[in-house]
């Protein structure tokens, strides 16, 4: 009973794959890089709000496990610009307020159809907070702890070798208690 699920598995594969060669590897890695548009969606009111932008373009950089199977394992951090705020206090003074985050996040994706990917990823963040034009510089780190994202991705083979993509991918910050909404163009290379 045991042989017969094992060689099941061997049968279950990509439709249209052939059965393994002894000594073929079937998994491979995948990196990807994307960059794009990012919208903050801020729990509270900041103000003044007519000095708050809230629209980036953030990175991401994400290094994937990819067996035969449908469920691959990564890791994925990226760059993105939470908000800026640019403020005239007096003639003498302007305020410069910026915060970013870099994501770590360990990535549980599953291929639905072809090229169509579906992924949950928990992790943590670090918030980095800068405030320049009033006395000197402050600067500030703070890390998040409880972070979750959901992602949909679509990757059109170019080769044997590279993807691209577009990725939709929607944020969770527990330190501020935030979202964070980005739409992705995605180059991947198997490595």
């Amino acid at each position: 009973m045991t042989s017969v699920t094992l060689l099941s598995q061997v049968n279950d594969t990509v439709p249209g794959s052939r059965l393994p060669v002894p000594g073929s590897r079937l998994s491979h890695f995948t990196l990807a890089i994307g960059a794009g548009w990012s919208h903050y969606f801020a729990n509270m009111d900041l103000v003044p709000a007519r000095n708050v932008q809230k629209d980036f373009i953030g990175a991401s950089f994400r290094f994937m496990w990819e067996p035969e199977y449908r469920l691959s394992l990564g890791l994925e951090t990226g760059f993105y610009r939470i908000f800026r705020v640019d403020s005239t206090l007096t003639s003498e003074y302007q305020m410069k307020s910026r915060m970013n985050v870099v994501p770590l996040f360990l990535v549980i994706r599953m291929r639905i159809v072809d090229n169509f990917y579906l992924s949950l990823a928990p992790g943590l963040a670090i918030q980095y907070t800068r405030i320049t034009g009033i006395g000197p510089d402050i600067s500030s780190y703070q890390f998040s702890f409880s972070n979750f994202e959901a992602a949909a991705s679509y990757f059109y083979p170019l080769s044997k070798l590279f993807l691209v993509g577009g990725e939709a991918r929607l944020m969770y910050f527990g330190k501020t208690n935030d979202l964070m909404m980005s739409l992705n163009a995605v180059f991947a290379v198997k490595l």
